[in-house]
């Protein structure tokens, strides 16, 4: 028979644990105000007055849905007292800044949790000659929230803005679909080549996002300027890119193993698209210009003694960045040991990797980099049941 097995499965699979948390403090010369300022340039004056009987929360929800982003936030800016307008005009396009350069005290906090997680539909099948062929259907989930805060702080000569909190909440929900499909050939007893390709996800995603600004003056005293207005954004598509992985294994009887699988992911072709008019061009420019292709290597083995199994493995994985600041190479060990009890076994695993990451505060204006050196370990206990 050309068919020896034929199996079919449903899985869930939690791929990506979305939950971070840091905080960044230090001095330095760059300001939040310069965010403000450099967003505010173009906006006419008249966008960022209230009217009679108009709110804040009124005319950044207008804002919003008329103007964009940038006009949302030289309101902030404008209504804070951090942006002052070089002519008391409606039309006034130019605007100054009511913090002077100095010296800058800052602390900033970073809080995100959420899952990247999806359900597969998988089914394989045994040839006859030694060929195992298999593929995947997966539909993908994302649930995501991220918070940043901060304060800042400065006794500068001039300023008339002595302090800052500024807070942006974003959530993020989307759904997505890929596959995947591979084989492993059995050479003789001794040796498994496999090849498999992860195709694109492809992602429909919702965002919302909502802010807060609070200034001090030593002279004024507090201005708050609170929106209370949740921002809605129309649904856009990403797709990720496709992986390639290599994989060969050498078997040792029933005394173990040694693996090695190789995966090639070219970053690049990361896309955003949107079928509600928005224009990504700018942001796909970007990655082009920021990404890169990346490898990955796994090496891992077992040892089976008696009732007894040890693990061992280690991980690099390249950095997809060009500039290997924003996000640096990676570099991973594990270790576990086994035990069987005859119908259930019983295991214990360590796993530790270290990765530097160098992210962006903002992406305009105040472009300070929090370095961040992660090392991130794990410890588990696995129980298994078998018939």
């Amino acid at each position: 028979a050309l068919f020896k097995k034929f199996s079919i499965g449903l899985n869930y699979d939690l791929t990506n644990n979305l939950d971070d948390e840091y905080f960044a403090f230090g001095s330095t010369q760059s300001t939040i105000g310069n965010y403000f300022l450099e967003l505010s340039q173009g906006i006419p004056l008249e966008l960022l007055q209230l009217q009679g009987g108009e709110s804040i929360s009124d005319l950044y929800a207008f804002l919003g849905e008329n103007e964009g982003f940038a006009a949302q936030q030289a309101l902030l800016g404008f209504q804070g007292f951090i942006t002052e307008p070089v002519m008391d005009t409606p039309e006034n396009t130019q605007y100054t800044s009511n913090i002077a350069s100095g010296r800058f005290l800052q602390d900033y906090a970073y809080k995100s949790n959420g899952i990247n997680g999806k359900f597969s539909f998988n089914f394989g099948t045994e040839l006859s000659n030694g060929l195992y062929l298999g593929a995947n259907l997966n539909s993908h989930f994302i649930n995501y929230e991220r918070q940043t805060q901060l304060l800042e702080t400065n006794s500068n000569p001039g300023s008339s803005i002595n302090e800052v909190f500024f807070e942006n909440n974003l959530r993020t929900v989307g759904s997505g679909f890929s596959a995947q499909l591979g084989g492993i050939y059995k050479i003789k007893d001794k040796f498994r080549v496999g090849l498999s390709f992860d195709t694109p996800t492809y992602y429909n995603i919702q965002e919302e996002t909502s802010q807060y600004l609070d200034t001090f003056s030593d002279d004024d005293g507090e201005a708050i300027v609170n929106p209370n207005v949740v921002n809605v954004f129309p649904e856009y598509q990403l797709r990720t890119p496709g992986k390639y992985t290599a994989s060969f294994a050498i078997l040792f009887g029933q005394e173990g193993l040694i693996s090695v699988d190789y995966s090639y992911k070219d970053y690049t072709e990361t896309e955003f698209d949107s079928r509600f008019g928005d224009n990504f061009d700018a942001v796909n420019r970007a990655i082009a210009n920021s990404l890169q292709s990346a490898s990955s290597l796994k090496v891992g083995g077992e040892y089976r003694m008696d009732e007894w199994s040890l693990q061992g493995g280690f991980r690099f994985e390249e950095s997809p960045y060009q500039n290997k600041t924003t996000l640096g190479d990676l570099f991973g060990y594990s270790a576990g040991v086994g035990y069987s009890f005859g119908n259930y076994k019983l295991g214990f695993a360590y796993d530790v990797y270290e990765q530097d990451r160098a992210p962006q505060l903002y992406n305009t204006g105040l472009t300070n980099r929090a370095g961040i050196d992660t090392i991130n370990s794990s410890f588990t206990a696995t129980l298994t049941f078998g018939l």
